[in-house]
């Protein structure tokens, strides 16, 4: 019989959750502590034996009150200053960014933004209590915005490692805590003797929740719609182009914050902060790209020195001669065709081997009628490298079948094509 805990047992819950230390996988980077429940398995509560389902047992958590302060307290070691250093010439080297990251293991392995450091030379890590060492990009996903670093001489005794959750259990309206450090290029005013003096500060919290999941063309078309009046560049070719989908939040995050975690009330990683501005057509557009993407990244960079994305080579979502948010709105809205279509077709990749060509109407994927472009993409970018996938197709007249099987993503494809 499933019996509720006691309020008393589900706070040792909570405890056990957020302060025990994390533990190392077989990857090397901290991993969230798991809770065990079943029907024959429970939890000591003053004499008596209580069982949860799991289910039950992750409702209580949800339902406890978060000491805010104590959560900063246990995580904050953990979060760091990222100052990349770029070498422009052979007398000459260059701050261009200043950024956040987070320590994943004691072996001195940092997770930030791509955007922050992905064309770092050497990068210099602050931490929370002032002291810095020198780190080096080990390697960088610009199609996940992300970047793995490494302290050149990591002292494990002085490391604090955060835990890393799983993104793919996040909910909408769950309460968020953002850190990080926010602030101008010019320093940090260490002992706030002048609040005035810089607006670089060396840790920062914010809390609200997260609003939900959207697709990456979302985070695109917003991205886009800001970056243009900056001379931005083509609309489909931002870090966004293989993320299946990011976290859309509330918590505010400013410049500054980029690359640092965004973590649940148990003081897991659930996403990177990533891009934040209020625009005139929608506030607190702040978007956080989910952990789980980077821990794949990582995990193969480490075990296999490579990380792939699994690739058709079918263009779904829109044509790629559509180069401009404006272009994009007036194809989707008035003359994109319903269905799944394959609006173009990579030269020399799986589906133009399988004899798929411009034009063509795709019925069902794996015996799934009328899937949508969208889960289409989603779900190829989800998948393994050499994962089948048997399409229907209407030519004309004529419809037949093809197979054809994902293969890595080539480095020189940069567009929208799955």
């Amino acid at each position: 019989m499933v019996v509720r805990l006691t309020a008393v047992l589900a706070t040792v819950l909570l405890v056990a959750a957020v302060g025990s230390s994390a533990a190392l996988t077989q990857s090397g980077f901290a991993q969230a502590p798991a809770l065990q429940s079943s029907e024959n398995e429970g939890l000591v509560a003053g004499d008596e034996w209580q069982t949860v389902s799991e289910n039950e047992a992750q409702q209580i958590l949800r339902e406890i009150p978060i000491n805010v302060p104590e959560l900063i307290e246990k995580v904050k070691r953990g979060v760091v200053v990222v100052q990349p250093i770029e070498i422009v010439s052979v007398a000459a080297a260059e701050v261009s960014i200043l950024g956040s990251g987070f320590v994943i293991d004691k072996e001195g392995h940092i997770i930030t933004n791509a955007h922050v450091a992905g064309k770092s030379s050497v990068v210099q890590i602050i931490f929370s209590d002032g002291s810095s060492a020198r780190a080096t990009l080990v390697a960088v996903a610009p199609y996940y915005d992300t970047a793995l670093l490494k302290l050149d001489e990591p002292d494990p005794d002085s490391l604090f490692p955060v835990p890393l959750g799983d993104s793919d259990r996040v909910r909408a309206g769950e309460v968020a805590l953002a850190m990080g450090s926010p602030g101008a290029m010019e320093g940090f005013n260490i002992d706030r003797s002048d609040p005035l003096e810089y607006w670089g500060l060396r840790q920062t919290a914010t809390m609200r929740v997260v609003s939900g999941r959207d697709t990456d063309l979302t985070f695109e078309v917003m991205q886009h719609f800001y970056n243009r009046y900056r001379g931005g560049g083509q609309f489909g070719l931002s870090y966004s182009m293989n993320l299946p989908y990011v976290f859309r939040i509330q918590v505010p995050i400013n410049q500054g914050n980029s690359g640092g975690p965004l973590f649940n009330r148990h003081g897991e990683v659930i996403a990177i902060n990533t891009w934040g501005r209020s625009l005139p057509v929608a506030q607190q557009t702040n978007w956080a790209v989910p952990i789980n993407f980077a821990k794949n990244f990582v995990v193969e960079v480490l075990e296999h020195k490579r990380h792939d994305i699994p690739w058709l080579g079918i263009h779904c979502i829109f044509p790629p001669n559509i180069t401009d948010v404006e272009s994009f709105i007036e194809f989707r809205e008035l003359t994109r065709p319903e269905g799944l279509w394959a609006l173009a077709v990579e030269k020399e990749s799986p589906a133009a081997l399988a004899g798929l060509q411009d034009g063509d109407q795709i019925l069902s994927v794996n015996a799934q009628l009328s899937p949508t472009p969208e889960d289409f993409r989603v779900d190829v970018l989800l998948g393994e490298i050499g994962e089948e996938y048997v399409l229907n197709i209407l030519r004309g007249n004529s419809e037949f079948e093809v197979r054809l099987y994902t293969v890595p993503k080539p480095a020189y494809v940069v567009n929208f094509s799955v």
